[in-house]
């Protein structure tokens, strides 16, 4: 981008001379690449302004920053842009980015099931040799989708940006950014629903995505989300209806069979998990809006697809038991999915659950109503699992990971045990996972 269009997109001012272009844009001094622009966030406890030395020295061809540090930052021969506000103006310049794409933008948001969906997606279509971008771990936030947007490449044909929210009025900043040409709402469950509301703002602050589509867009409802949204309209494809455009999916242990119409086709996953049924139906969905409607090659493509890492990923455990790695985070629905999946396993099945935040004044009957039952061990970790652990006698509390670890190590673990351990990120849960890990390696 050019720094007229820099200035336009944020209605800044330029110190110095204005920059024929930028190649990039950077907020973080250690990844900043040679020629970018350095842009200075302030956050509760950071501010990026401190950082013009490590910047320069990084290579930075110019600052945007606002005008309380514009007079520390004079000493510096580098062009500066000087904006009223520095985190709006990273999603003022990564809105205009997004406007010169070419490239099909999917957005995806819901409270459960985003990453998995993502990658499902990202893996079809990079086997059926598309060029695609696609949000990158954590990155779905205020900061993390600017981020995502910019690192589109300009000749890009599909982007898949994940759009995460926890407080109102998120939704509409990042979708202003994004314009999406499908917009798809995976589900809809109490999470975040402590700065969000109850679950009907929940659905309510996921559904103003679909306020922002790009011209001729179109959205596609996960399971139950229509329920929550009677009002959507537009191009709309429901995965609670069975018309032609919705892929079907049946599950038979391991096996997931697409159908749409005459059309199926079937492949194997490495467990009896219903939800990467559903997500493989909704990403089939997806796909036909992509250009990609065969569904054999849909399902030859996600035959060798691996869940990511943190979200029901297979990993060797001490002893030979199996872990089922579903560390990174947790609410009602996702803890269900996880719970239906271990019950399904063989062997000795062992629950570590941790504490689901944010969910607000329902948090302890949320967490009471969890279904444990088939569940051989069950360990309840921390404060909000009390709420758990009061309603099953048989049930073990714990007041942290550690905690957890401890007594995972004292149980003689072995190749018939099989271990589900999923809390929210609060918890770390991920310490007991790697404190269990065999030879480090995931199945």
């Amino acid at each position: 981008m050019s720094g007229v269009e820099l200035q336009s997109c944020t209605a800044g001012r330029w110190h110095g001379a204005v920059p024929d272009w930028i190649r990039g844009v950077s907020t973080d001094t250690r990844s900043l690449r040679h020629g970018d622009a350095f842009l200075a966030l302030r956050g509760p406890r950071f501010d990026g302004h401190a950082f013009a030395a490590d910047a320069v020295r990084a290579g930075a061809a110019m600052f945007i920053g606002d005008a309380a540090a514009m007079q520390s930052w004079q000493a510096y021969s580098v062009p500066y842009l000087e904006v009223a506000d520095t985190e709006q103006a990273f999603a003022d310049i990564a809105g205009a980015w997004r406007a010169k794409l070419s490239a099909k933008v999917v957005a995806i948001t819901g409270s459960y099931g985003k990453t998995t969906l993502r990658s499902m997606l990202q893996h079809v279509l990079q086997k059926e040799g598309v060029r695609v971008s696609a949000t990158r771990a954590n990155d779905n936030n205020l900061i993390g989708v600017p981020q995502t947007l910019l690192a589109i490449d300009a000749d890009a044909e599909v982007a898949l940006v994940e759009c995460g929210v926890s407080e109102r009025g998120e939704m509409a900043r990042l979708a202003a950014m994004v314009r999406p040409d499908v917009a798809v709402i995976t589900g809809v469950s109490a999470a975040h629903a402590e700065g969000l509301g109850g679950i009907r703002d929940v659905a309510r602050e996921k559904g103003v995505l679909l306020d922002y589509r790009a011209e001729k867009a179109c959205a596609v409802l996960g399971y139950g989300v229509a329920a929550w949204l009677p009002d959507v309209h537009g191009a709309i494809l429901d995965m609670d209806n069975n018309d032609a455009s919705i892929v079907q999916w049946q599950m038979d242990g391991e096996k997931i069979t697409l159908i749409r119409g005459e059309d199926r086709a079937s492949f194997a996953v490495g467990l009896p998990a219903v939800h990467w049924a559903q997500d493989a139906a909704l990403a089939a969905t997806v796909l036909s809006r992509l250009g990609i409607e065969s569904l054999q090659t849909i399902a030859a493509a996600l035959a060798d697809w691996q869940a990511v890492s943190g979200r029901m990923h297979c990993v060797d455990g001490i002893g030979g038991c199996l872990m089922l790695d579903d560390s990174y985070n947790a609410n009602p629905a996702s803890m269900a999915a996880a719970l239906h999946t271990l019950r399904k396993m063989t062997g000795r099945r062992i629950a570590v659950l941790g504490d689901m935040a944010e969910l607000g004044e329902d948090a302890a009957r949320l967490h009471a109503e969890l279904d444990v039952h088939d569940m051989d061990v069950v360990f309840a970790v921390g404060e909000q699992m009390q709420a758990l652990a009061a309603q099953h006698d048989e049930v073990c509390h714990l007041n942290d990971a550690e905690q957890a670890l401890a007594k995972l190590r004292g149980m003689d673990l072995g190749p018939n045990d099989v271990l589900l351990v999923k809390g929210s990120r609060c918890m770390q849960m991920e310490q007991v996972v790697n404190g269990l890990k065999g030879d480090g390696h995931a199945v």
